[in-house]
């Protein structure tokens, strides 16, 4: 009789925990979250990742969401390595957790084919794409050709850098000697006549010039190669 009281008494006190444990949410369903989530994000930017296995603390013991859980990216989200995310519940019970992914994203960025020297002008020869995880970037990169060919590099670089624009010199689209065509101009008229560069310049910058036939020197702006613009 004891033993069957004693039996009775156990199943009672068990019968309130599997209660409880069947309103707990899971932290199956809490990673799913995360993961879709994190699947959701990339394939939007069409963008090739790898995501570690959520992993939350088998402690963790929140109620049963009665509404969708929502998961967030916490502000000041990196594009690869740790991610922070959140997951929600707004339903009668609130709560929210956080909890950090590890995930490698890739892009194809620029990077040198061959080595070049310091001052070397690049062409697309020199250049190439690579897939790299975007945690072991630093600093800018480029996924295009097109702002790379034709700049020179301001040191020896080896190949399979990757191209980042600090290493990259501005192209100077005028030398210092260079017979330039000098544009003078106003709301009303518009005039050209030759001179010589006293400076070299880049794009936008102002630099000083000689016209051919006063021998006055004047300033203007480098307006494409070979040309200087002086608004009146």
């Amino acid at each position: 009789m004891r033993a069957k009281l004693k039996f009775l008494l156990l199943l009672a006190l068990a019968i309130p925990a599997a209660f409880a444990a069947d309103r707990l949410q899971t932290n199956e369903s809490i990673a799913a979250a995360i993961m879709a989530l994190i699947e959701s994000d990339f394939r939007q930017r069409n963008q090739e990742f790898q995501a570690d296995p959520v992993r939350l603390d088998g402690r963790l013991q929140l109620p049963l969401c009665d509404r969708p859980l929502e998961a967030f990216f916490l502000p000041g989200r990196r594009e690869s390595g740790f991610l922070s995310v959140g997951v929600r519940c707004e339903g009668t019970h609130s709560w929210t957790v956080y909890n950090k992914v590890h995930v490698k994203a890739y892009r194809e960025v620029v990077v040198l084919k061959n080595a070049v020297r310091q001052g070397s002008v690049l062409t697309e020869a020199d250049l190439g794409f690579e897939k790299r995880d975007l945690a072991n970037l630093r600093g800018s990169y480029f996924t295009s050709f097109d702002p790379v060919v034709n700049r020179p590099v301001k040191r020896t670089l080896a190949a399979g850098a990757v191209l980042s624009p600090e290493w990259l010199s501005v192209p100077k689209m005028i030398r210092r000697g260079q017979k330039v065509i000098i544009q003078a101009e106003s709301s009303h008229f518009a005039v050209k006549m030759s001179g010589q560069a006293l400076n070299d310049g880049e794009a936008g910058q102002r630099i000083r010039v000689r016209n051919d036939q006063s021998a006055r020197i004047v300033e203007g702006t480098v307006a494409g190669p070979g040309l200087v613009l002086i608004r009146l």
